[in-house]
């Protein structure tokens, strides 16, 4: 009698990762334009300049929008406003960015720094926030208000693209890390990639994890328990 063969991959649910499937898109647009404004792609014609537009466009812009939608529909408030906000701010600059590529003409460099400098004060706002969640979160916005404000003065002629696109890839670099950080834990149920304790948090232990979890989809209950590297105090109980 021939036997069936079962296979069973990490804990099943009926909710997909939104986050970590945003910060990837920002990691391929970040890590991408931070290659462009350093150089590091030789040297450039006009197609491959629009091609890193088109590429900052699509995951740094469009998949974060996705993502965002995403994590509002699960009442994932904070990240959902976060990855629609950035989102938005990465369409806006590369359908700039393509502009001025395919026009051979862009607009003064003036007119982007409302939208930089406001965009930077919303970071600084979210390093506080996120300080609650994970140190890796908030290391990254930390390095994205530090980047946008490096950008904001290279409008203004003080800097050049080095320190933009060193914090592009840093910005690529930290989005990576705790996008893989939380869907391998989330896929072992076990902290394999620490994400580190949120740096802000006034509740000991547990308690404040589990009070976030209690409110978070089944899925990501064991996630934000064991990305933090807190006891699970639900395992405790039984």
């Amino acid at each position: 009698m021939p036997h069936s063969i079962e296979f069973s991959a990490g804990p099943k649910s009926k909710h997909i990762d939104a986050l970590s499937i945003g910060l990837f898109g920002l990691t391929v647009g970040a890590i991408t334009l931070g290659l462009h404004q350093l150089h590091l792609f030789g040297s450039e014609d006009e197609f491959d300049v629009l091609a890193v537009w088109i590429m900052a466009l699509l995951f740094g812009g469009i998949v974060q929008i996705i993502a965002g939608f995403v994590e509002v529909r699960y009442d994932q408030q904070l990240g959902g406003t976060a990855l629609t906000m950035y989102g938005f701010l990465w369409v806006g600059i590369s359908l700039l960015g393509i502009l001025q590529t395919v026009g051979q003409k862009g607009p003064h460099p003036y007119v982007e720094i409302p939208l930089l400098a406001s965009f930077a004060c919303f970071s600084a706002v979210m390093v506080y926030l996120t300080g609650h969640k994970t140190l890796v979160l908030c290391l990254l916005h930390m390095i994205i208000t530090v980047t946008l404000s490096f950008v904001v003065l290279s409008k203004f002629g003080v800097v050049g693209e080095t320190l933009p696109g060193i914090g592009h890839l840093l910005i690529g670099t930290l989005a990576f890390i705790h996008a893989m950080g939380t869907l391998v834990n989330e896929f072992t149920t076990e902290n394999r990639i620490p994400l580190g304790r949120p740096p802000l948090s006034r509740q000991k232990g547990g308690e404040a994890t589990v009070a976030r979890a209690q409110t978070a989809p089944p899925n990501r209950v064991h996630g934000m328990i064991d990305s933090m590297g807190l006891p699970d105090h639900r395992k405790e109980q039984k």
